[in-house]
């Protein structure tokens, strides 16, 4: 083959692309198992039921301060976009955060006061959430230059699902062979390494010119935020992403549920949500594989009505039986393949929905509206249990089926079926 300087920047633009492969598989990876909902959650969970004595709406409510470092996304996305570290738009600040994020995790483990825990957990949040907003918008901005934005969406996804399927069964076992207090800290030392792995492979990866803000940038980036909002796709996602994320049965609620009335072991609930995970594993593949060069409207009516006939599913497992094992490890299997087909399929309309110069904002407003519409259905969730349901999870698992249903509605309001997705 002629070796012409096109074929020459061809071929280094295939190895960088292999590169952001293995990147951002690595990092989902060590996310999975640093963020909040990894290796922490179910020893965390069972501390704050068993050590705290709080019920499903006071757990829920210790932990939406959590959400809060979630919900401000945007701001790190402004600050990635905006403003470089030591010259670097978005590896410096990898750095910084995940550093942030392993002495928050050092300080979990030295702590035997239950008032000071919220403030480490809090400490956690704030880098891994950071860490993910600049993870996401080099996502964005490379998936768009080299045309990979699905593949590098269900790598990311596949192995964040690998880790969790470790640390749901570790966590698990934590919580069912320590007491709550060691569980915990033992969790978190562990999950110490992610954030490092994360700032090293980062650093050496991430290829980025040296920037320094200039009036020319802002101007640029001021504008890219002006076109943000007069998106009518945008604009379209955002209200799409409400209704789907609303699940008040779900989180906090049926983690009691599958404790007090199921009597399911920690461990047990440990390995259904490893189950999900493998689910989600299939569900990647196949998104990949058969649905990803699909048409945003066959993508999205899909994903609406699988992901609502698995929630509806649940109906049939919530009445205590000899079976309700067995119902609840084929129910986390199905829904582990239908949450992550339709995950990746909003997620890559909410990455398309991004102008140029301000992906890092926009994708951390998308993500922040899920974060925080999770954590407020599952609020919601808490307390209409308590006081309006009287502890009978049926409604709540009704509700979230419906709100997912309604998606439909807006499909053809807001235009999604003319997008097209550009095959990888």
């Amino acid at each position: 083959m002629e070796n012409t300087p096109f074929a020459s920047q061809q071929l280094i633009n295939s190895r960088y692309v292999n590169h952001l492969i293995f990147l951002f598989g690595i990092v989902y990876f060590a996310q999975g198992i640093a963020q909040s909902g990894g290796l922490i959650s179910l020893p965390l969970n069972y501390y704050l039921k068993e050590v705290m004595q709080l019920d499903e709406l006071g757990a829920t409510n210790y932990l939406a301060i959590l959400t809060i470092p979630w919900v401000i996304k945007p701001v790190y996305g402004l600050v990635s976009d905006f403003i470089s570290l030591f010259g670097y738009r978005r590896k410096s600040w990898l750095l910084v955060l995940n550093l942030l994020t392993c002495i928050g995790y050092f300080w979990l483990a030295e702590i035997a006061d239950s008032d000071q825990l919220i403030m480490a957990l809090l400490l956690t949040a704030i880098g891994t959430a950071a860490a993910d907003v600049i993870i996401d918008a080099l996502m964005v901005e490379n998936g768009r230059k080299f045309n990979m934005t699905a593949h590098f969406q269900a790598v990311q996804w596949f192995w964040l699902c690998v880790a969790q399927i470790i640390t749901s069964i570790l966590g698990g076992w934590l919580a069912e062979m320590a007491d709550p207090g060691t569980g915990l800290r033992t969790a978190a030392i562990i999950t110490m390494v992610a954030p490092v792995i994360i700032a090293i492979l980062s650093w050496l990866i991430v290829e980025e010119e040296k920037t320094a803000m200039d009036l020319a940038s802002l101007k640029a980036t001021v504008a890219g935020l002006r076109e943000t909002f007069r998106s009518r796709l945008l604009w379209a996602t955002i209200l799409f992403l409400i209704l789907w994320n609303f699940s008040p049965g779900f989180g906090i609620p049926i983690y009691y549920f599958m404790t007090d009335t199921l009597n399911f072991s920690q461990s047990f609930i440990g390995h259904l949500g490893a189950i999900s995970s493998v689910g989600s594993i299939l569900g990647a593949w196949l998104y990949g594989k058969y649905m990803s060069n699909r048409s945003m409207e066959y993508q999205l009516v899909f994903s609406i009505l699988t992901s609502a006939l698995s929630t509806f599913s649940y109906l049939g497992a919530i009445m205590p039986t000899s079976y309700s094992g067995l119902l609840f490890i084929a129910l986390s299997f199905f829904f582990g393949i239908t949450s992550m087909v339709a995950l990746l399929a909003v997620l890559t309309l909410a990455a398309r929905a991004c102008p140029e110069r301000s992906e890092g904002f926009t994708f951390a407003l998308l993500m922040s509206i899920v974060n925080g519409c999770a954590q407020l259905s599952a609020m919601m969730g808490s307390w209409m249990l308590i006081n309006w349901f009287e502890g009978y999870l049926a409604p709540l698992i009704i509700l979230s089926g419906a709100a997912t249903l309604f998606c439909l509605f807006l499909l053809p309001s807001f235009k999604i079926k003319k997008m097209v997705v550009v095959s990888p």
